[in-house]
Order: structure tokens, then sequence, then C-alpha cells
């Protein structure tokens, strides 16, 4: 089968490319989806460069952290998705450019009706990562202000309308006037440009010198201490991505702030799973299937009445991958970016 794999670590642009695979086994608890889409995460960039990732991997493997396309074979457990159009996080987080792509049942679900193949792909893992961050980690409530970075994004676009959802006053923080429009069309009442806007100034300016009460960042990195000091009295700061930050989010950051601004910091990471293992000694405590059911069902009712919709910023051929990988990585996409798979 064909698949987008990096066969060494370096430069997107550089490293990645399609080859022909073997078909993978499915075990237990386990799916085999048939792919006709899959969606492109900051995640597969960081692993290919061989930078800090959840999941590290040596070469050769394939891109890919979720999906959209028909269950075909399944393990023990899992045998009731067989045949039913699902979207899906696969298999330790890669996998999904190619034709086939294994994932755990507990990161199955069923696809949207409303939504085609690659808007269903680019779906589920900015939606229910914005949910789980914005809804049961946040509590954000109607009339409160969030505040958005990396608002241009695929996980930013889908926490833009999310908020807005919730009667929230969305501020969104992205690079440049054409971003900043984008997701104003969305519904944000305002935007920031970072790049010529002094970031506390204008949130100042904007919340009456109030600060946002939920802070949603996709980006870290340096500006996360000038963050901080735009979130409201008992506000509640959720460090979502790390796109920003070289050290992917693992560099030390001066705690004393947070005690100085008097509000909270509410970590969030999309997994479903009972089995946790080993890693629970690490830190990684995810929700259960059962949260991922819920949120799923809220998202799915969302969607069929047209409240949220996936943004799309580029459908492409899988051979368009890395040229498309290095322009995220170079801040030139905006919306999710979807490979449609051939085959």
């Amino acid at each position: 089968m064909k698949a987008v794999q990096v066969r060494e670590l370096g430069r997107p642009i550089d490293v990645v490319q399609i080859r022909e695979i073997d078909v993978p086994d499915v075990g237990p608890g386990e799916v085999r989806v048939a792919v006709s889409a899959a969606s492109i995460n900051f995640g597969d960039i960081a692993r290919t460069k061989g930078g800090v990732a959840q999941v590290q991997l040596q070469p050769p493997f394939t891109l890919g952290m979720d999906v959209c396309g028909v269950v075909e074979a399944a393990g023990a457990g899992a045998e009731q998705w067989i045949g039913r159009r699902v979207v899906a996080m696969t298999k330790m987080s890669f996998g999904g450019m190619a034709e086939r792509a294994i994932c755990a049942a507990t990161g199955v679900f069923d696809a949207p009706e409303s939504l085609d193949d690659a808007a269903a792909a680019a779906f589920l893992l900015p939606f229910h990562t914005s949910y789980l961050g914005l809804h049961k980690r946040a509590q954000l409530q109607a009339g409160e202000t969030l505040l958005v970075l990396g608002a241009a994004s695929g996980v930013g676009t889908a926490a833009v309308q999310l908020g807005v959802a919730a009667g929230a006053n969305v501020v969104a923080v992205a690079g440049g006037p054409a971003k900043g429009a984008y997701c104003e069309n969305l519904g944000a009442a305002a935007s920031i440009d970072y790049l010529t806007e002094d970031l506390f100034d204008r949130v100042m300016e904007l919340t009456d010198g109030r600060g946002a009460e939920v802070v949603f960042d996709l980006v870290g990195g340096p500006q996360t201490e000038t963050t901080w000091t735009c979130v409201a009295r008992e506000g509640r700061y959720l460090p979502v991505g790390f796109n920003g930050d070289a050290e992917g989010g693992l560099s030390g950051k001066p705690l004393r702030k947070v005690s100085l601004g008097n509000f909270a910091v509410l970590g969030v990471l999309l997994s479903y799973t009972h089995a946790i293992g080993p890693m629970r000694k690490f830190g990684m405590n995810p929700f259960p299937p059962e949260t991922g059911a819920e949120v799923h069902a809220a998202l799915s009712a969302l969607v069929a009445s047209g409240t949220i919709m996936p943004a799309i910023g580029r459908r492409i051929s899988m051979d368009q991958v890395a040229q498309t990988l290095d322009d995220h990585e170079h801040r030139r996409t905006q919306g999710r970016s979807v490979v449609e798979i051939s085959g």
C-alpha cells in the first residue's frame, strides 16, 4: 500500500516521500481503517525532525495522527466497528497518511453524517481537543473573554467556534491581518496581530484592564510569560500546544508568576483509554473512553445544527505533504490541511 513516510530525520521538505509498505496487521482492541483522508498536525513536523513529540519514532515511519475512512477489519473486542465510516486517532499517533491505518478502538467514533471525508478528517482532533479544554477543564461560561493563541490553525479555529457557541467574547491572536480576518469570519469578536501589536496592551484594552478569563494557548515558548500577564484574576490558562517552543513545552517557566496572577493552569490532553500502564509514572493520566463518547455526542450535535464546521485551508494529495508540512512550519497556512488519500 502507499504511505507518506519519513525516510530519515530532517526537514520535512527533504525527507518525506511516498513509499510502498506492507498493509499493517490488526490486533486485539484495534481496527484497520481504509483511509480516505488524513489531517496534518504540527506533531508530524516535530516527529519528522526528531524533536520533542509525544511518541518518538525512528525512521522509516508513516506520518498521520487522525483519519477518516471505513473500518475494514477489527481485532477481538472491536468487531462492532466493521463496515462503519469513522473518524479515528491512529495507534501511537502515527500511520494515518496511508491507504490503511491501525487505530485503537477507544479513539474511534462515527463520522458526522453531514461532513464529507476531508471535513470529517479535519474534525476529530481539533474539536475534541478544544471541547476538552474549554468545557471539561476550563468550564468556559457565557460572557467570559476567551483568548485563543494560534487562532488561525486547525485547533485554533475549532476553539474560536466553540467559544462563540458557548457565548464567550472570543479574542483571536494570529499573525497578520489576513489570519485575523479569517478568525473574525468564524465569529471572533476581535483579533490581535502578534507581529505588529503588543499582546498585553491589546488584551487590556479589549477587556477594560480585566484580562481574559480563559486563555487557550497553542503556541507556548517565549511568549508564555507575556500571555500569563493577560489572564484575569481567578482565570484559567490552558497550555494546549507548544508550536512556538523549541523544547516542545518542556522548557522551564517561572511558576511564581502564576502565583502573582492568582490564576489556574489547567492541563489538557486528547487521549481516551483505560490502560495507561507505565506511562502513568511519567505523569500521563488521560480521560476514559466514556468521556470521548460524551464529547463526540456533544460535538456531533453542534455539527448537525450547523453551529460549528471544520475550517479546511487546503485539500492536498499525498505527494504534496512534504511541501505543506514546510508551509505549516513557516506559518504559511491557515485552518486545517487535509490529505486526500488515493487508492
